[in-house]
């Protein structure tokens, strides 16, 4: 799903008819449609199903379904390659993928419902692993939290925000202790 402002609409229009026709690619066609005001109000819900199916997924399938992970990630800005190629010793212990985004951006969500008794701390830190090997960013939009790595760049920011770090210590994986230092990351 496509969501543009009406000023743009026309420039979309004309160049999916161009993709669609394989004229511009060279590729062959895919099929789409443009929504009237309404159907582009209800077709925007869907976003709240799909950012919610992975959790739904492992709820009505009970223990046949495993653990989750679920990425915020940020390609490469004009990168052509937009779903991972994960290697068999991955993919294998994957029950169900889920993809949803904003594409235009290159900001993607990726979630995973795994195979019963797989480790979703183990599978993620290996795709975080293949992630960085693309160049890809994460998480993109939901920052950093005590879950994710930060980088000297970030822990030098928040570190100019909150010298004392008392308001959120430990963000990144950084340290929890007071007053940090630059050498306590």
């Amino acid at each position: 799903m496509l969501r543009v402002s009406h000023d743009l609409a026309g420039k979309v229009r004309k160049h999916l008819q161009e993709i669609d026709t394989g004229e511009s690619s060279g590729q062959d066609g895919f099929d789409w449609f443009a929504c009237n005001d309404d159907e582009g109000k209800r077709a925007f819900l869907h976003r709240f199903a799909a950012a919610g199916a992975a959790l739904r997924c492992r709820a009505v399938k009970g223990s046949t379904a495993g653990e989750i992970v679920a990425l915020d990630i940020a390609l490469r800005r004009n990168d052509p390659d937009w779903f991972e190629h994960l290697p068999e010793r991955i993919s294998r212990r994957i029950k169900h993928k889920i993809y949803y985004g904003h594409f235009l951006c290159h900001v993607m969500h990726q979630d995973y419902v795994l195979e019963p008794g797989e480790s979703a701390e183990a599978v993620e830190h290996e795709m975080l692993e293949l992630l960085a090997a693309r160049g890809a960013r994460y998480p993109a939009e939901h920052n950093l939290g005590h879950l994710y790595e930060a980088g000297t760049e970030i822990l030098d920011h928040y570190r100019d925000l909150d010298p004392c770090n008392c308001l959120n210590p430990g963000i990144g994986k950084s340290t929890k202790k007071r007053h940090w230092k630059a050498e306590e990351v």
